[in-house]
Parts: structure tokens; C-alpha cells; sequence
């Protein structure tokens, strides 16, 4: 059987996705020097890419990368496309956008320039889908996640997330909370958390610690064109999130995720439904 020949895009060259791409110097392995983005290409276009790219550019910024020669948004966007294309992905993709600096230099680095990889991964469906049935959830406490100039960001340096999925995997759930430094929950492994208590809206404020992610903004829009009250929180308590009457969790790949139970509670899902319907007629 002949395996069909992968492909991924380095520094805007497309190349084979074995072929090797860098050495044991390479500051990415080394120092975890590096961000990325993960986003949803749908119908030929990647999903909400000027957030996306928005939020790139300010975390490599942050991280004090040199813009110089980084690719413009409409280049990069060229690039996914073209990615896609060229690995015949006809359903909807997952794409991924890892930037780290040039190699050279113990922790101070020797330049700032910016190397960029694209990868591309069949998702095997169209559109954003709202399951039937709502997953469980559990609260990991023993690596609280800190607020800082890089929260924000998705960083190659993910040992909070690693931890929190290994102890998710141990218990056997579908996803698990995260804590920052203050005991409040803030997310969960790969997305953002909301709530809702008597027709309110509720998520943690990105200086909680939390990722201020793209679909994160697309929910708080569409709760706002349907009138509903949302209220950013300094994060939630273990009993708020008991006392709530729905749990739900975001991100640009899944969309929406319902929760049907955390801990003894068990949910259902209204609000996050009537979301999931805005935002994907917004598609349309």
C-alpha cells in the first residue's frame, strides 16, 4: 500500500513532513523559547485569522522577537492554504502555527529573528458540532498556573497543561479545570471556562491567568447580539462552579464543549446551544 506523501510549510518553503527540520540546537527544544497558534481552516479559510494572527503577533512581541522579516497576515494566510491544498485535506483542518527564535545562545539568545512551521491535520468533519451528549469534567490542584506577561499566550513551555492532562487521563475524565496562584479556577487543558447562575454569563478575566483565547471573544460577542449578561470574574470557586446551572468549555478547534458533570453535579445545556447556533450561523 502506497502512503500518501505528507507535507508541512518551514520558514514559508513547503517541505516533506519527515524530513528532519532542525538540530539538538534548536532554541525551541532547549528552552521552550517559543509561542503558537492552533486554528480551525474551514471551506478554504482559517477561522477568525485575524484574531489568530493578532494574538501571534503581540505574544512574539511579548517574547521580544525581532518582526523583521516574519511573515505579513495575508502571507501566512497564503501559506495554510497552499498547505492544505498540497496535503488534499477536503475536510475541515487543524492547523498549527509554531514560531521559535533562530538557534544560537544559551538562555540569552544570539538573535532575535523569528523560524516558523505550518502543519496541517485532517479533522474528518465539517463544521463545528454540538454533541449530544456533554462530557465530564475533574479539577486539577497541584500546579496552579500563574498570571504573567506570557499567560496570555500559548507558549511551546506547557507543563501545567502536560501535568493536567496526565491527571486527566489517570482519572479517566474528558477534560480537567486548571487553578492559578490564587486557588480560583481560571480554564481547563486546551480551552476557556464559562459558567452560567440564573441566566448569567460568567468567565475568568484574561489577568487571571488564563488564555485569552479567539473563540472566547466569539462567545462573549454572540452573548451580547443575544442579550445576555456576561460578567468577567477574578476566576470561579469550586462551590460557584457546583452551584451553577451550566458548564461549558471553548476553544477554536472544538468550539463549544457542554459539561455534563463535575464532581456529584450533573448539568444541561440551554445557553450554550443557542451560543453554538449564533456563532456557527456567523459562518454561513
Amino acid at each position: 500500500m502506497i502512503t500518501e506523501k505528507k507535507y508541512l510549510v518551514v520558514n514559508g518553503v513547503l517541505q516533506l513532513q519527515d524530513a528532519p527540520i532542525f538540530t539538538s540546537q534548536n532554541r525551541a527544544f532547549r528552552y521552550g523559547d517559543g509561542l503558537f497558534e492552533t486554528v480551525r481552516f474551514q471551506k478554504g479559510e482559517p477561522l477568525f485569522w485575524s484574531n489568530h494572527y493578532s494574538r501571534l503577533i503581540q505574544g512574539m512581541s511579548v517574547l521580544k522577537f525581532s518582526l523583521r522579516g516574519f511573515p505579513s497576515s495575508s502571507e501566512l494566510k497564503s501559506s495554510i492554504q497552499n498547505l492544505v491544498v498540497k496535503n488534499r485535506l477536503f475536510y475541515d483542518s487543524r492547523i498549527r502555527i509554531t514560531v521559535f527564535r533562530k538557534d544560537g545562545g544559551l538562555y540569552t539568545p544570539q538573535n532575535l529573528t523569528a523560524s516558523w512551521i505550518i502543519e496541517a491535520a485532517d479533522m474528518k468533519q465539517t463544521g463545528y458540532q454540538f454533541a449530544e451528549k456533554g462530557i465530564f469534567i475533574d479539577l486539577y490542584r497541584d500546579f496552579p498556573k500563574l498570571p504573567s506577561p506570557v499567560s496570555a499566550f500559548k507558549t511551546i513551555g506547557c507543563h501545567v497543561y502536560i501535568l493536567a492532562g496526565i491527571y486527566n487521563k489517570e482519572n479517566g475524565t474528558d477534560d480537567s479545570l486548571i487553578i492559578n496562584g490564587n486557588g480560583k479556577i481560571i480554564e481547563s487543558i486546551s480551552s476557556n471556562l464559562f459558567w452560567v447562575k440564573n441566566g448569567v454569563l460568567f468567565t475568568p478575566l484574561i489577568s487571571t491567568g488564563c488564555i485569552e483565547g479567539i473563540f472566547r471573544k466569539q462567545v462573549l460577542d454572540a452573548a451580547e447580539t443575544n442579550k445576555i449578561k456576561s460578567i468577567q470574574t477574578t476566576g470561579a470557586t469550586e462551590d460557584e462552579l457546583l452551584d451553577a446551572d451550566e458548564l461549558f468549555l471553548t476553544n477554536s478547534i472544538n468550539g463549544i464543549r457542554w459539561v455534563a458533570g463535575f464532581r456529584e453535579r450533573r448539568y444541561y445545556t440551554r445557553t450554550a446551544l443557542l451560543l453554538y447556533k449564533t456563532i456557527s450561523g456567523n459562518l454561513k
